[in-house]
């Protein structure tokens, strides 16, 4: 009854699009639909990229977080930000497959900082494209800037945190008593641990050396500062007394946290061995207090003692821990700042100015297109920002299995639209790049750094566990989920009452593909045309998605049995040879043969090329393409334009009918151009919305599932079904 309710439904929606024939709609405007047959007009908008060597760093997460609040209100520049989770090559190859989909900017966190190979590799990448590039925040070589001339830099200077934080050090220690109180042992020398961020990275190498410097030539004939014994000992660096002593945090609050705890071991913080912590972050400053809380150390009002800490970026954590007596002082890096002077460049490219039209106003550095952000001082006498009110939007994680995917990111461009005129939700978005122990670490991290909701496109579907262990860490934390896209069991969402799902229903897209096919074969004489060899039998090639998803079982499955239900005694789809063979399954004759292109255009394109070279598409051997997915249809069509066929033009050798699932706007563009026969609308902005209205719920403190009675929910499961469509 389901399906049929199912079926129903998307007859009126088809009834619908019919109806509007060509109408056009604000790509803005949470009401699009994509079933209308238009591709997109040309973009009004440039199209930006936005590369982050992590989402998990709270300093990057603060410029993050402003740079998307900054361009809700510029209407010409479309941004995606990309995790790139601290690994060089899947940033550069990330960057390639923007070039490739049609950038226009491209704006770069980068990974590794310790030689210029990377940064070159990147901006040669962007140069021989043609397209702008910012570096930011992360420092490159003044080679790699002068290398091209539509490159740019935007950062600060990597040594003046370091004076200014040795500065904050000397200003400290000479108020009031504060030399003889933290001096424990009163030798004259205050005995520091340092919390290194990462070797070869600019930045840490001047905080790490400046900082001392500074604070003892303001200190000069009054104290000393020198390495704490509890430092390791690098041979990094020349021996200068300084900047290779210090325990290797590489700016992790948790890995600063370990460092400490097993410094306290050997070391007390009660006999002067341990007089003061520096550290190159504040992830790092908060990881060491942490630690010594657990000796009652700088806890507040109740501490049993106190050693100074200092750190840089004026996060809102090491600034609520300053106001609350547990962190001596921090520098402000600002990020909000570092996000606007990046949106006013990428606001140049989108007006066609020159990248750097109209940067007077900032410090910029001689004779190379460096743009430097000031740092400013912040401490409990003179706090330069406040930290966060406890009101406010709730602070929304969602993880999508991957950036990768044509549909989702459909969906993720409409989520973030929806949510861009939306002040109770402020979202991160986190790329998974599909690997499942990535994503259940990040999850963990969101909630550690205190998510009020997850949601999730879970990695792994062909077996609960990944899920369970999820939901797992959402109950735990008594922090409400959504799982959404890729189908989970009943039992994951049923294991938790802050648990629901939004999709679609797994079988309904492959009894949606099967109409269309019977209904484009029973038109006219396309049975006669397309049955190239007339014996009665259309002999299709599957391209399948993932093994174990419901979706690609039910896509593989469906669209065939219901194709040949409606063409009973008129003809029938039979696997083509052309077909590999799977025993994923039992032999029903129709599931197990296909071409596992598992998602992709690259996988179908290449199967399809293979395909033809045993195979011909004028002798009845290939005489229809079924494809669980739009991206996997673009990849056969695009191996067959290389034959001549489906090329959409008059002079095309042949024509053979391509079926897809998704309705993407490649899809969309395709058939109107005569590429492709049909698709089924899988509505990424219903999706969002839908997604939307749950996390709003949250965000008003009202049950997760309020206000769903106008969806189709699964009875005695909250799980909510977004209707197909046909599209052709």
């Amino acid at each position: 009854m389901k399906k049929l309710l199912g079926v129903l439904l998307a007859l009126c929606m088809l009834a619908s699009i019919a109806a509007c024939g060509t109408k056009t709609t604000s790509d803005n405007s949470p009401s699009a639909s994509p079933s209308d047959s238009n591709p997109p007009a040309a973009a009004s908008s440039i199209k930006v990229d936005v590369f982050w060597y992590t989402f998990a760093d709270t300093y990057l997460s603060s410029v993050r977080n402003a740079m998307i609040d900054q361009l809700k209100s510029v209407s010409n520049i479309t941004a995606t930000q990309h995790d790139c989770q601290e690994n060089q090559s899947t940033q550069t190859e990330m960057v390639q497959t923007a070039i490739t989909q049609g950038t226009d900017l491209l704006i770069v966190n980068i990974v590794t900082t310790g030689s210029e190979e990377a940064a070159m590799n990147i901006v040669n990448l962007a140069k021989d494209a043609g397209i702008p590039i910012i570096f930011f925040n992360r420092e490159v070589s003044d080679a790699v800037v002068k290398s091209y001339d539509k490159c740019a830099f935007v950062g600060t200077d990597a040594d003046e945190a370091g004076y200014m934080q040795g500065q904050a050090v000397a200003n400290f220690l000479l108020t009031g008593d504060n030399l003889s109180r933290y001096d424990l042992d009163g030798d004259g020398e205050i005995k520091y641990i340092m919390f290194r961020g990462e070797h070869g990275n600019a930045e840490a190498f001047g905080r790490t050396l400046y900082s001392v410097m500074e604070a003892n030539r303001i200190l000069a004939g009054k104290a000393k500062l020198v390495p704490s014994r509890a430092n390791e000992t690098s041979n990094q660096y020349e021996d200068d007394g300084i900047s290779n002593y210090f325990l290797y945090g590489n700016w992790s609050a948790a890995n600063a946290a370990d460092l400490m705890r097993t410094a306290l071991t050997a070391n007390s913080l009660t006999d002067g061995s341990i007089e003061l912590i520096l550290a190159n972050n504040d992830d790092q400053a908060i990881g060491a207090i942490e630690a010594m809380n657990e000796k009652g150390f700088n806890t507040g009002d109740d501490a049993v003692g106190y050693i100074p800490v200092f750190g840089v970026d004026a996060t809102s954590v090491a600034v609520e821990a300053i106001n609350a007596g547990r962190m001596t002082g921090t520098i402000l890096q600002d990020g909000p700042a570092m996000a606007a002077c990046i949106v006013a460049l990428a606001k140049n490219v989108a007006t066609g100015a020159d990248l750097m039209a109209g940067t007077g106003g900032y410090n910029l550095d001689s004779g190379v297109a460096k743009i430097r952000i000031p740092y400013a001082i912040v401490d409990g006498t003179a706090p330069s920002i406040s930290a966060p009110a406890a009101s406010g939007p709730i602070k929304v994680d969602v993880f999508w299995y991957t950036f990768a995917d044509t549909y989702l990111s459909s969906v993720r461009n409409a989520m973030e639209n929806v949510l861009s005129g939306n002040d109770n939700i402020k979202a991160t978005q986190h790329d998974c790049q599909e690997n499942q122990g990535r994503q259940t670490e990040m999850v963990q991290t969101a909630i550690t750094q205190g998510t009020d909701l997850l949601i999730v496109n879970i990695v792994t579907t062909g077996s609960e566990e990944a899920a369970m262990n999820i939901v797992n860490l959402a109950k735990d934390a008594g922090v409400p989920i959504i799982f959404f896209n890729r189908e989970v069991s009943d039992a994951v969402v049923k294991s938790y009452d802050k648990c629901a799902f939004v999709g679609t229903d797994a079988d309904e897209a492959g009894y949606m593909q099967g109409q269309a096919v019977a209904n484009f074969l029973l038109t006219g004489d396309n049975l006669s045309k397309y049955d190239i060899d007339g014996d009665g039998e259309i002999k299709y090639i599957m391209f399948r998605g993932e093994h174990g998803n419901a979706e690609a079982f039910g896509r593989t499955l469906y669209s065939v049995t219901e194709a040949n239900r409606l063409l009973a005694g008129k003809a029938k789809l039979v696997p083509s040879r052309a077909n590999e063979t799977s025993n994923q399954y039992d032999d029903d004759g129709i599931s197990n043969y296909f071409l596992y292109g598992n998602w992709s255009a690259a996988n179908a394109a290449e199967l399809m090329r293979t395909a033809l070279t045993a195979n011909s598409l004028t002798d009845g051997s290939i005489e229809l393409i079924l494809a669980n997915n739009d991206d996997q249809a673009i990849g056969a069509i695009e191996a067959m334009n290389e034959k001549g066929f489906n090329t959409g033009d008059a002079s095309q050798a042949g024509y053979i009918p391509v079926f897809g699932v998704d309705a993407t706007s490649v899809a969309v563009e395709a058939i109107n151009a005569g590429r492709m026969t049909g698709t089924v609308l899988q509505d990424g902005p219903a999706m969002a919305a839908c997604i939307v209205a749950l996390a709003d719920n949250i965000a008003n403190g009202a049950d997760l599932m309020a206000n769903t009675g106008g969806y189709n929910i699964d009875s005695g499961v909250a799980k909510i079904r977004i209707p197909y469509a046909i599209v052709s």
